[in-house]
């Protein structure tokens, strides 16, 4: 026996001792416990703070100079109960959240930026916002604790954290502090990916065909090292991608790209493994004849497909759900970052990390009186429609219907067109929750100006609300980019409407005595019926998050039926390409219908016009088709902040994961019934 295997053998011994294993357990769950409870008391302050700092800071009153407004202004600081919260470095920005009448208008903003200085760099951001999170937390990592020593790899987790600290070590050595702690968690992840594999394998392990088969593709990939190939390459990028990110560029930027990286990592990757072991554990079988041995036992060949198909999914939320703790870990670490200003930082908070819904203005259509009075006009004035009339070439129902729809558009068109030094109002309505639950909305519009160059900048002003209630913002734009700023919910008027004012003037902030505040605009400018948004906050990320990794794992879902059921029926090659084609084509769904919709080909040929007709066949054909799988889109509406909605939820398992999977099944499970097998030739081949 070599020194190799008995060091093996002397570990698996040592990994079997109750009397180590159980003082595994006790070292990490002490461990685990105290950074819990620090964290969580850490987290019970912060939280303290962010209901007691918007009741002092409403009695600050500029005008008045008292003590609160003095200490504000002078040092960006405001004492709480004895306790002095803030930083010198927020006095300037402090001064310029007073209004004119003395006080503090944008009291969530002052507290954000106050309490803020308060977060320690060692409690993690989730955490900080959702307290509860820490005893939870507490108890999954017990919970992994336990079921590792249980399964006997109390000497590999405690390999794991040792090598972790090595790394870390070594870069804080090196004075690479972020990347010590990305080193660090890649062999706690990985850990933690073969433990969650090992409790789905336990919960497969069940008396029953599909589980038996399910299981042992489980089994398959990880003995030939398949899912930890494909695992580990989302498992090492998840963390390290945060030394990718450049730290200069704002930190809304910085969060929304690390969101949008991680997630399609992920993605992609548990696509590709789907794809392609979902494609060999079938198609190889088949090939080598394995099939025959498992369905000669009482294991019907609907059972077989629905195994594997199972076993798919496990390993999907498996990886899934490690790359999610992961991302999750070291989004905190990207929050810690420092923002370029006050805006940037609360943007993080209220723009990103946040589900909300959008809302439009209300805009005026004409009556039917006036749009009929408007086409007969019109009608009477164009004489190229009398001619076509009197020579019928267009009925009059046409005409009318084709103008109608024409002066209608063009009527609410010139709603969406503001002129140098001209204002244009709008109206939000239902934001009577927003009002009261207070903090920031968010304004998101995309205009049109010029030649839209991106070198110009072109000027704006928004005006909040009416009264004594109104607040304005001067901003700049370029044309045909989506831009945000912030809309104060103390603006919204008590029957829960927003009045917004667009102005195109500039503020001349360094006008003279005698000269005028404002000058206009460059050029006149445009937007798009969906270029003014007003987008507000109805739940948190973490839901979000959720909701969106379930409509991705119902993607992957479908993904894996397809390539099971194309591999019973098809070589490896060809039903990976089928599987690819249907994925890539569902995938750009959305571009796809834009293209079928605008596909055009200026010409009088007749044989022209057919190959026209025959593409847009096809791919119309192709695009309704795989509609539904383009259109549950999580990965986008989660980066930029927007609800991943239950309905959203509900539509794709319904759609996605029950129909198409179901009938997909059922006809694969009929073509496999026809298909042989295994023919005996007599002679033992």
């Amino acid at each position: 026996m070599s020194a190799f295997q008995r060091i093996q053998n002397r570990l698996a011994d040592l990994s079997r001792n109750t009397a180590f294993r159980n003082g595994v357990v006790a070292v990490y769950a002490l461990a685990i416990v105290a950074f819990a409870f620090a964290c969580y008391r850490e987290a019970a302050r912060i939280d303290w703070l962010l209901g007691r700092v918007p009741e002092v800071l409403r009695e600050a009153d500029f005008t008045a100079r008292n003590a609160i407004a003095t200490q504000l202004i002078g040092q960006g600081t405001v004492t709480v109960d004895g306790q002095v919260i803030g930083d010198p470095a927020l006095a300037k920005a402090m001064e310029r959240m007073f209004e004119d009448g003395g006080r503090i208008e944008r009291i969530a903003e002052a507290t954000s930026a106050l309490v803020e200085t308060q977060r320690k760099d060692w409690v993690p951001d989730a955490i900080t916002q959702e307290p509860w999170l820490a005893p939870a937390g507490a108890l999954v990592a017990l919970g992994v604790v336990l079921f590792a020593c249980w399964q006997g790899l109390s000497v590999q987790l405690v390999a794991v954290t040792l090598a972790a600290g090595g790394l870390g070590a070594a870069m804080v050595a090196a004075n690479r502090p972020a990347l010590a702690s990305s080193l660090a968690a890649i062999p706690l992840f990985l850990f933690m990916f073969s433990v969650v594999v090992r409790l789905l394998l336990a919960a497969l392990d069940r008396a029953h065909p599909v589980y038996a088969v399910a299981g042992s593709v489980v089994r398959e990939a990880m003995r030939m090292r398949i899912a930890i190939a494909f695992g580990a390459v989302a498992i090492v990028t998840i963390p390290v991608l945060p030394q990718l990110i450049d730290p200069t560029s704002p930190l809304r930027y910085q969060v929304q790209t690390y969101l949008s990286r991680s997630l399609d990592t992920m993605y992609v990757v548990c696509a590709f493994l789907t794809v392609f072991l979902g494609c060999a554990t079938v198609a190889f079988e088949i090939r080598d004849r394995q099939a025959w041995t498992t369905l000669t036992k009482p294991v019907s060949r609907f059972s077989w497909l629905l195994g594997k198909w199972l076993g798919l999914v496990a390993l999907n939320v498996a990886i899934l759900f490690t790359c999610s703790v992961a991302m999750f870990v070291f989004l905190g670490q990207m929050r810690a970052r420092p923002a370029q200003d006050l805006y940037d930082a609360i943007a993080v908070q209220d723009e990103v990390l946040v589900a909300r819904v959008g809302g439009f203005p209300s805009f005026t259509r004409l009556t039917p009186d006036e749009l009929q009075a408007a086409v007969e006009e019109a009608m009477k004035a164009d004489p190229n429609i009398q001619a076509d009339l009197r020579d019928g070439v267009r009925s009059e129902i046409e005409i009318k219907k084709a103008l109608a729809r024409a002066i209608g558009e063009d009527y609410l068109k010139q709603q969406r067109v503001i002129g140098p030094s001209t204002e244009r109002v709008y109206r939000f309505t239902g934001l009577s929750d927003q009002r009261k639950a207070g903090g920031n909305l968010s304004l998101r519009y995309k205009f049109y100006a010029g030649e839209s160059d991106p070198n110009v900048v072109y000027p704006v002003i928004f005006v909040f609300g009416t009264g004594d209630r109104q607040q304005w913002i001067d901003s700049e734009f370029v044309a045909a980019q989506s831009n945000i700023v912030p809309v104060p919910a103390s603006s919204i008027a008590d029957d829960g409407s927003l009045e917004i004012r667009v102005q195109n003037l500039k503020l001349n902030r360094n006008a003279r005595e005698g000269e005028p505040q404002f000058s206009d605009g460059l050029a006149s400018f445009a937007f798009d019926p969906d270029g003014l948004e007003l987008l507000y906050r109805v739940g948190g990320f973490n839901d979000n998050l959720l909701r969106a990794q379930l409509v991705n794992l119902v993607k992957l879902s479908f993904l894996g039926m397809l390539s099971v059921v194309c591999a019973s029926v098809l070589s490896f090659p060809i039903a990976c390409l089928v599987v690819f084609t249907v994925f890539s084509a569902g995938s750009i769904g959305p571009f796809l219908a834009t293209s079928v919709a605008e596909y055009r080909i200026r010409t009088d040929s007749g044989t022209l016009k057919a190959f026209e007709a025959v593409v847009r066949a096809v791919a119309g054909a192709t695009e309704f088709s795989v509609r539904a799988f383009g259109e549950a889109e999580a990965n986008g509406p989660l980066v930029e902040g927007r609800l991943v909605s239950g309905t959203t939820v509900l539509r794709a398992v319904g759609l996605i994961g029950v129909a198409w999977s179901g009938v997909l099944l059922v006809l694969g499970t009929l073509a496999f019934r026809r298909k042989e097998l295994a023919i005996y030739s007599g002679q033992g081949g």
